[in-house]
């Protein structure tokens, strides 16, 4: 993974004001992702959401925070938080890496409402698990 300079004025701009270094961020559309070391998530967005408000404000653009996990199975459970995720598996296919991301119907509908947070998790997912593909079944 690289990051340019933008997201390394990010990442500092972040660490500045929430005493968290993120793991890498982008920007999409008029919101930065930010991936968040798994101890300081909470750190990252203060008490009833005060750090991450400070940082919007300061930066101009919405704020997504996605928790790092060492295991790309952990980072997808917890990237669904909203779903429940019965497994994940990784599967090597046609020399690429894909991401099998199980769950019932009525929790896939839940992970397919929201393309864009969809987007977002397989864009972090690439950069930092190097997985090609995520599939929802």
């Amino acid at each position: 993974m690289k990051i340019g300079f933008d997201e390394i004025r990010l990442i500092n701009a972040l660490d500045s004001i929430a005493k968290v270094s993120a793991k890498d961020c982008f920007v999409e559309d008029n919101t930065i992702v930010y991936l968040i070391p798994d101890k300081g998530m909470r750190k990252a967005i203060g008490k009833n959401g005060a750090t991450i408000e400070k940082v919007k404000k300061q930066l101009g653009k919405n704020i997504e925070l996605y928790e790092y996990s060492s295991k790309p199975e952990e980072f997808f459970s917890k990237a669904f938080h909203k779903a429940s995720v019965e497994g994940v598996e990784i599967k090597k296919m046609k020399q690429k890496n894909i991401a099998i991301i199980k769950t019932d119907n009525a929790n896939k509908r839940v992970i397919l409402q929201n393309l864009g947070r969809l987007n977002k998790v397989k864009e972090l997912a690439k950069r930092n698990y190097n997985i090609e593909e995520v599939r929802i079944r």
